[in-house]
């Protein structure tokens, strides 16, 4: 099985060296938790290999990313690699990205050397997607169909995905029902409150692999995330 590491040392060894390739991963996790940063992480690793990396992101103006990305040490490596052309941010919004949405995705499975995607957030690409005359087909019927479009327009034999998932209250829903059956893994980052915040990262599933079985903590620092030594 070859592998796409993510980039953050010890998480890898949580899913024997790296996503499956290919794959599709859903990352979810509440507000503040370290999604995005996960995400540069992931970029970062396969443009450091010299792949093309695409970073789509429907909730905020590019300067925002790049402020996030200026608190960490790899800062002037991960500009250096945007300015190659190995790592590309794409920031939309809702009216813009749902014109070229088809477009996009199009050029990213023709273009041979875009190897990693994350979609930031998949909750927001999902409502792109989302069309008046399947209001006429019943309700789970129609979550499941969009999510299987979705995802056929995201599959490419070397593309590895992320899709982050922004977790709401309704976990019952029709899309969070569907969403763990359908991706290839999901990495789910989350806090424990007991008297302070504690990260948390747990993995219930990765196709083709023999994950870690418990959950492990890390912390976010100048480093980016960094797994904890446990005692």
């Amino acid at each position: 099985m070859e592998r796409e590491k993510i980039g953050i040392k010890g998480m890898d060894l949580m899913i024997q060296g790296g996503f499956p390739r290919g794959s599709i991963i859903g990352l979810p996790g509440p507000p503040g938790v370290g999604k995005s940063i996960f995400a540069l992480h992931f970029l970062l690793e396969g443009a450091r290999k010299g792949q093309k990396c695409v970073y789509i992101n429907l909730e905020e103006p590019e300067r925002n990313i790049d402020n996030m990305v200026k608190q960490f040490d790899f800062s002037e490596e991960f500009f250096r690699l945007v300015k190659a052309g190995k790592i590309v941010l794409r920031c939309y919004t809702y009216p813009e990205y749902e014109k070229i949405y088809t477009e996009l995705f199009q050029k990213i499975r023709e273009d041979k050397e875009v190897k990693r995607l994350v979609i930031d957030s998949f909750n927001c690409f999902f409502s792109a997607v989302s069309h008046p005359e399947a209001l006429t087909i019943p309700t789970e019927v129609n979550i499941r169909r969009m999510i299987n479009q979705s995802f056929s327009m995201l599959r490419k034999k070397d593309l590895t995905t992320i899709l982050i998932l922004e977790m709401q209250h309704d976990l019952r829903s029709s899309f969070y029902y569907n969403i763990p059956y359908l991706v290839d893994g999901i990495i789910n980052l989350d806090f424990l409150e007991l008297g302070a915040i504690e990260r948390r990262v747990f993995i219930p599933k990765m196709r083709w692999t023999k994950q870690y079985k418990e959950s492990k903590s890390f912390d976010i620092g100048k480093k980016g995330i960094v797994m904890k030594k446990e005692e």
